[in-house]
Formats: C-alpha cells, sequence, structure tokens
C-alpha cells in the first residue's frame, strides 16, 4: 500500500511540473505604452538669413500662432486617446495603434494616420513625428519657411 501512495505522489508532482511552460507567461508590454505628453516643437529647414532657428525648441503651448497641448494615452489593447487642446478648443480624437521596431502608427477613428520614430536615450523616453512645413513668424510683418517636427515625452 505504501508503494501505491508514493507512486501516486511522484506522478503527481510530475503532472505539476510538466503543467508549468513559459509559454504561459504573458507577451511584455510595449514600450510605448503609456501616457505621452506633447513636450516642445522642434524647428529645422531654415536657410540665411534664419539658420539660427534650426534646432531651436518651442513651447508649442505658449506659441504666437496659438497654443497647442496634446496629450495621447496609449493603451496595451492597442486603442489610444489624444486628447488635443488648441486655440480654446479641446477634443478627444481616438483609434487604434501598431508599433513595428521604432515606428508608431496611430490610425484614427474618424480616418487619418500619424506616425512617430520611438527612442529611448538616457532615461528619456520620446516620440517624435515626421516634419511638416511652416512659416515661422520672425518679425510681425514677416515669415520665414520651415519645418516643424512635434517631440513627445513620456
Amino acid at each position: 500500500m505504501k508503494r501505491y501512495i508514493y507512486l501516486l505522489c511522484l506522478s503527481v508532482s510530475l503532472i505539476g511540473l510538466s503543467s508549468c511552460s513559459k509559454n504561459n507567461d504573458p507577451a511584455p508590454v510595449s514600450p510605448v505604452v503609456g501616457r505621452w505628453e506633447l513636450n516642445r516643437g522642434l524647428l529645422s529647414g531654415f536657410v540665411a538669413p534664419y539658420t539660427n532657428l534650426n534646432s531651436l525648441g518651442l513651447d508649442l503651448y505658449n506659441y504666437d500662432l496659438g497654443s497647442l497641448s496634446s496629450r495621447i494615452d496609449i493603451r496595451a489593447d492597442k486603442s489610444f486617446t489624444d486628447n488635443i487642446k488648441s486655440g480654446g478648443i479641446v477634443d478627444d480624437a481616438t483609434g487604434t495603434w501598431d508599433y513595428t521596431n521604432t515606428q508608431l502608427t496611430l490610425t484614427y477613428d474618424a480616418g487619418g494616420q500619424d506616425t512617430y520614430t520611438y527612442s529611448s536615450n538616457g532615461g528619456i523616453e520620446e516620440l517624435t513625428s515626421a516634419t511638416e512645413t511652416i512659416n515661422f513668424p520672425v518679425s510681425s510683418t514677416a515669415t520665414a519657411p520651415g519645418r516643424l517636427q512635434y517631440v513627445y515625452r513620456k
């Protein structure tokens, strides 16, 4: 009888050990999941005599052409909400996201997409947009053509 009890205990132990598998581990959370705040706008593409504007960071909330604030909440379930405040108007845009290599693509429910590049240097995580063409005010009566890139931080 003792023999059967030992055999039963051994069988139960082996079954218990074989049920543990690394395949049951949850998938790692993407580094882009979390809350991202618009940190600054980065200027580039200016020609003489305005090359001093290149690499200048702008506080877009206090920008002369109108204030801009954005907070993107990226969730693990592949959905996001972008809370945008611009010129006194507040709006929430929703959609889904995809992250491949270092590229984050936001696809909005209302249509359209935005693509950002993820980077992490010295503990600072950033999402940077593609650059867009702007006319930057250089005086009260003149503007200069250049480029603007949005930079978000976690």
